[in-house]
């Protein structure tokens, strides 16, 4: 049980820290680039350049071409330049003078985004804080690791060692970096035990974008919310069947579900899926059975409106005892997760470019991170809080 739990939260990290970058990348030979080189004056070849050699960055590290034009902002002119002083409210006397202390010329800048993004990093630069106990303590409860030795172990599954680094935020941000990373391979094997396609993640994701970038969006709210959820929901850790409970509870169950489909804006449809059949069930008699046949869950997911998103087959395989218990509280240390994840994945050295203009939205960061963690998160509560209570019986 723990295993599926870690691989399901991995779904729910993952798709916070590759949003769609996974799924998608810009076209150099669709028609919609070629107009954009026209328009900045730049071949193919020249942009290419530029982008490795100001970005650190290639065409596959953008997920379409308007993310793209967002993250350099347009051309720099004077209007967007003067923009810039007054913003950061500097000189256009004092601008040389940082282009020059940092071995840069104006001209070396063909778009506002990068030359806004140096500037505040020379003017606001990074300190870099020597390890102590008392940090690497924090960093050890932030990544939940037991002890120094089992980061250390941890360290050494990369060939790496604590005594590779000297300053923090650099041990930050390579465990950062290893543990985003082994949380994208699980994120794959987990995708395809579920049978969730590369298409059906990426629609999930979408969804969860556009419902919370909508203007009424409050994400304080939200996060109240889901955490009262997951409160409720600890209520409900110690009972193995629907006999355990009284009438009041299993409507307090079902009021439960209700409430979360509420408030992630979904409905969902379920079917005992067994011989290549499927047998349609509500919500409200599955929670009641206390054996299902040796059947397996199907699992389809819906907008409001009535639009398909996913469909996923919950095993009889995957669940065992706990699990109510384990996803509440999961559920209930969301907010410190995004919190804490959120600083994980500011800290790893990005391979797409971490620049915007005036702290616009960022690729492939943490400003994701609360969109598309609730994409993994519904998959683990759409599979886990019915499930668990089923008792199955292999057919």
């Amino acid at each position: 049980m723990k295993r599926f739990l870690s691989i399901m939260l991995a779904i729910a990290l993952s798709l916070g820290t590759l949003p769609l970058g996974a799924f998608a990348a810009v076209d150099p030979k669709s028609q919609e680039f070629q107009n954009y080189l026209t328009e900045i004056g730049m071949t193919e070849s020249e942009f290419v350049t530029y982008l490795k050699d100001v970005q650190e960055a290639t065409l596959n590290d953008f997920d379409n071409l308007e993310e793209l034009k967002y993250i350099l902002g347009p051309l720099v002119d004077d209007q967007n330049l003067q923009e810039m002083l007054t913003d950061l409210e500097i000189t256009e006397e004092e601008l040389n003078k940082l282009l020059e202390e940092n071995g840069k010329t104006l001209d070396q800048y063909s778009f506002i985004g990068d030359l806004y993004f140096d500037v505040t990093n020379w003017l606001y630069p990074e300190t870099q804080t020597p390890i102590t106990d008392e940090n690497l303590k924090i960093l050890l409860e932030d990544f939940g690791f037991a002890s120094k030795k089992e980061l250390e172990s941890f360290l050494k599954e990369y060939d790496d060692s604590i005594k590779n680094y000297q300053f923090i935020e650099e041990l930050e941000s390579a465990v950062a970096g290893y543990y985003l990373a082994q949380a994208e391979e699980e994120l794959m094997a987990a995708m395809d035990s579920l049978g969730l396609t590369m298409e059906e993640t990426e629609r999930l994701a979408n969804y969860f974008v556009s419902l919370m970038e909508d203007p009424n969006f409050n994400e304080e709210t939200f996060m109240v919310s889901l955490e009262n959820i997951s409160n409720r929901l600890m209520n409900f850790a110690d009972f193995d069947s629907a006999s355990d409970l009284t009438p009041e509870q299993i409507a307090e169950f079902i009021a439960i579900w209700d409430d979360l489909l509420n408030l992630l804006n979904l409905k969902v449809e379920y079917y005992l899926l067994k011989d290549g059949k499927e047998t349609p069930i509500s919500f409200a008699t599955l929670i009641q059975m206390d054996d299902i046949g040796g059947a397996d869950l199907l699992i389809k997911i819906y907008t409001k409106s009535g639009e398909f998103l996913v469909d996923m087959i919950i095993t009889k395989e995957m669940f065992g005892s706990d699990f109510v218990e384990e996803t509440g509280k999961n559920l209930k240390d969301t907010k410190k997760a995004a919190e804490e994840v959120k600083k994980a994945v500011d800290k790893v050295p990005a391979t797409a470019p971490a620049k915007t203009v005036n702290g616009g939205k960022l690729p492939n960061t943490a400003s994701d991170y609360l969109q598309n963690t609730m994409a993994g998160l519904v998959i683990v509560l759409l599979g886990a809080l019915v499930f668990r209570k089923v008792k199955t019986r292999r057919a």
